[in-house]
């Protein structure tokens, strides 16, 4: 299996790892023995076998000869002949390729170290590419340098079989979890096993205790995972050839004493590394194969649990001695006894067993494979009774033997109640038709509802055509001219596909030859294990309800017309109000311009007593025009016809050109107006006008309705992530009562009526439509003589 935690070497790490190629060959080159012709240990066989696997093959024809030249290099580095550095880089290239093609044959990647399979085939892989290279270096060193064919051949399959054998297992290992124990156990372990490996190989160490660290690694092989142990693995191994080849540990004191040559150093020390990892790797697979089996089952008996825990049907677990072993969730909820007072009982001693149970409920059954069945009452804890189903099996293991018994029961209370229910339902008294019917189309089923609707005897019409209680007509124009049974066929006909025919109206005769409107649904009779029978049918007498529905539709027909023609009058009265508007708003603008041209005396000075006249021509006027104005707007706004524009705009900024606008009707008044500004902009999304005549005719409502020594006070925030406009006074306010319709169009409440405060009754009406095209609302809080407060809430404009 491909190790997908690694992935594949994408084109900077191959580069990467090639320059390793070359750095593993020189540090080689330089830590070995003096005198030595060879390196006693060569990492850069490993790597190099690690970067063909981990890489795509498309990219062989170009790494091999990489492979080549890295090592070269590291040989001409350390002044070794160009014919010698060039075969040996040769021999390099060689044993990456036969190892890394052994390796990943037929797959794409290394296989996943998971297995003593793929352990095997690392190991064959190793000696496989050890001795190519050994083969075709020990050739050239024989003929280049006059050296021993038969010990370099030994020394350097040795060296490169094990660094193969103890670098792949990092790239192949499955990926490294992180269980809390590695909190601790790891660092102590690891600890450890520095200690004892500086300790063996400390300089003028002459002990042979080289045999210490290998519990140590088997430590690791036994707690950790494989991946943490092919690392220590690698690490100690580096190591233990370093300090070796410096002449430390029992290895080194041989080699400076000249008891053992330089080939015989390598040879003994990759024998050392061969056992290490032959040792560690085998159990720490064997480790991994084992916690993967316990994973394995666990999430078997987890899904086993979870299959036992969510089946319906009651579940009981004997041993062959029939002791409860195990019993699941279901069993415990429909018999009401706990798992507790069941599991350790004989399966004939439970509690919830059928009275006198001598043996299992259905009995062992006699072959091995076979099953038993049988239905037995249970009497659960409350002392209700249910009607069980029993069905008993043996559990065998892999050789056939039986191993426990499994006890199955399915309640079939429900089922037979419901039987008995609908036996019921048929025989009695009741207004729906239910007819069954053979496959033939004819009668086998004529229930009470039937008999009362059209006064024929059930038994009678037993073995009756179906098709001859419909009427004549409707059967020739809807099954196309057909009768009898092929009438009956066209009926039924895609019943299969839809399940059941679409409710339709009939029309049946009754026994006094009375006429009934049905509507009636056939749909296919078939038993539990879908075994068509025939057909049953449903239908309800709706005689009294089609009447019904069709002076219903006669009624909403009427309404139809009549809400049309409201609508019709009410876009004629939006076209009268508009067009009576503007034809006002010009003879009164004009009949105001020329007042205050008579007023101001732009034509004769008029006489004092003129002047008061004059004022309230002006006066009523601009009433005039302002009324026209909001019929204007009203009716702009009810025909969609007005176009308002969508700009960021400032709150805070309205407030004062509203008090600048009110002046003038300010003036005269003994008013407390308190205008309380935001300390920053409060942005919304609409018409400035529009926003500020919605703040006018607010204002203006607040001084006409305040008294003389009043307060009135507008404010602008924000507040829970809406733009605020409150406009409150200490006026006459509204009654309780009468708020309901305070927005409505003309409306004026009785203490402004009483008080003959003059008005329109259409400016609070304006603001309410402004504020809903501006997304927002308004709120009202008044009372008789306590005042009014208005609160304008706008959504704030997204920055």
């Amino acid at each position: 299996m491909w190790n997908s935690a690694r992935g594949q070497l994408s084109l900077p790490e191959a580069f990467v790892v090639l320059g390793a190629v070359l750095g593993a060959g020189v540090l080689a080159i330089a830590s070995a023995p003096e005198g030595s012709t060879i390196a006693i240990w060569w990492p850069a066989a490993g790597i190099g076998v690690a970067l063909l696997a981990l890489t795509p093959r498309r990219w062989w024809w170009w790494l091999v000869p990489g492979i080549l030249a890295m090592t070269a290099a590291a040989n001409l580095i350390e002044d070794r002949p160009l014919d010698l550095a060039l075969w040996l880089g040769v021999a390099n290239a060689s044993e990456a390729l036969v190892a890394a093609v052994f390796l990943c044959w037929r797959r794409q990647g290394p296989p996943e170290l998971a297995g003593f399979d793929v352990f095997v085939r690392l190991l064959v892989a190793a000696l496989l590419g050890g001795i190519t290279m050994a083969t075709i270096a020990a050739t050239a060193i024989a003929f280049l340098v006059d050296g021993s064919f038969p010990q370099t051949l030994r020394s350097l399959s040795l060296s490169h079989a094990a660094s193969t054998l103890v670098i792949l297992p990092i790239v192949m290992a499955p990926p490294i979890r992180r269980p809390r124990r590695l909190a601790w156990e790891l660092p102590l372990q690891l600890g450890v096993l520095i200690g004892v490996t500086a300790l063996v190989f400390a300089p003028n160490q002459t002990l042979s205790l080289e045999f210490l660290p290998l519990p140590l690694l088997i430590w690791a092989a036994l707690r950790f995972d494989l991946g943490i142990v092919a690392w220590e693995l690698a690490g100690f191994a580096v190591v233990v050839i370093l300090l070796s080849s410096l002449g430390h540990g029992p290895f080194g004191f041989d080699f400076e004493r000249g008891e053992v040559s330089a080939l015989g150093l390598g040879a003994v020390l990759q024998a050392f590394l061969l056992a290490s990892a032959l040792m560690a790797l085998p159990l720490a697979i064997s480790v991994e194969q084992r916690r993967r089996l316990l994973q394995r089952i666990s999430s078997s008996e987890k899904l086993t649990s979870a299959t036992l825990d969510t089946t319906a049907a009651m579940i009981l677990v004997t041993d062959l001695y029939g002791e409860v072993v195990r019993v699941n969730g279901a069993t415990a909820a429909l018999t009401g006894f706990a798992e507790s007072e069941l599991v350790g009982q004989e399966v004939w001693d439970l509690p919830l067993a059928p009275p006198g149970s001598s043996g299992y409920p259905a009995g062992l059954p006699d072959e091995m494979n076979a099953q038993v069945s049988r239905e037995t009452d249970v009497v659960t804890s409350s002392g209700d009774k249910r009607r069980v189903m029993w069905n008993t099996s043996f559990v065998l293991d892999e050789r056939e033997r039986p191993t426990y018994v499994v006890i199955t029961g399915t309640d079939l209370t429900p089922e037979r109640t419901a039987a008995g229910l609908t036996r019921h339902l048929l025989e009695a008294a009741i207004t729906t038709a239910m007819i069954g019917i053979d496959p033939h189309g004819r009668i086998s089923l004529f229930n009470a509802g039937a008999v009362n609707l059209l006064g024929y005897d059930g038994q009678d019409m037993v073995g009756t055509s179906f098709v001859d209680l419909l009427d004549v007509d409707q059967v020739a124009q809807r099954c196309h001219g057909a009768t009898g049974e092929a009438a009956f066929q066209s009926l039924v006909a895609g019943i299969e596909s839809a399940g059941a025919t679409p409710p339709r109206d009939w029309t049946w005769t009754g026994i006094d030859g009375r006429r009934h409107t049905v509507s009636m649904t056939i749909s296919i009779a078939a038993d539990t294990f879908a075994a068509r029978f025939g057909y049953l049918c449903v239908a309800r007498d709706v005689t009294e309800a089609r009447a019904s529905q069709e002076m219903l539709i006669a009624a909403l027909e009427k309404e139809r017309l009549a809400v049309q023609r409201m609508k019709d009058l009410d876009e004629a009265k939006n076209e009268f109000v508009s067009t009576v508007s503007h034809e006002l708003r010009t003879p009164v603008t004009s009949i105001v311009g020329y007042t205050e041209m008579l007023e101001d005396g732009s034509l004769v000075d008029p006489a004092p007593e003129q002047r008061p006249l004059l004022q309230s021509i002006a006066r009523n006027g601009q009433r005039l025009i302002l009324l026209c104005d909001d019929l204007l707007t009203l009716s702009g706004i009810d025909s969609g016809a007005a176009r308002w524009e969508r700009n960021a705009v400032d709150l805070s900024a309205i407030l004062a050109g509203a008090e600048d606008a009110l002046r003038a009707q300010l003036a005269g008044r003994q008013l407390d107006v308190v205008v309380m500004s935001a300390d920053a902009p409060i942005p919304v999304l609409g018409d400035r006008v529009q926003l500020e005549r919605a703040l006018t005719n607010l204002l203006s409502n607040a001084i006409k309705f305040t008294e003389d020594g009043g307060r009135i006070e507008v404010s602008a925030k924000v507040h829970g992530g809406e733009a605020w406009l409150t406009v409150s006074d200490t006026g006459i306010g509204v009654p309780v009562e009468e708020q309901e319709g305070l927005f409505q169009r003309f409306f004026r409440s009785s203490t402004a009526q009483e008080r003959a405060i003059q008005g329109t009754g259409l400016g609070l009406s304006i603001v309410a439509a402004i504020v809903a095209t501006h997304g927002g609302q308004i709120d009202v809080r008044s009372a008789h003589l306590e005042g009014t407060t208005f609160t304008i809430r706008l959504p704030l404009a997204r920055g």
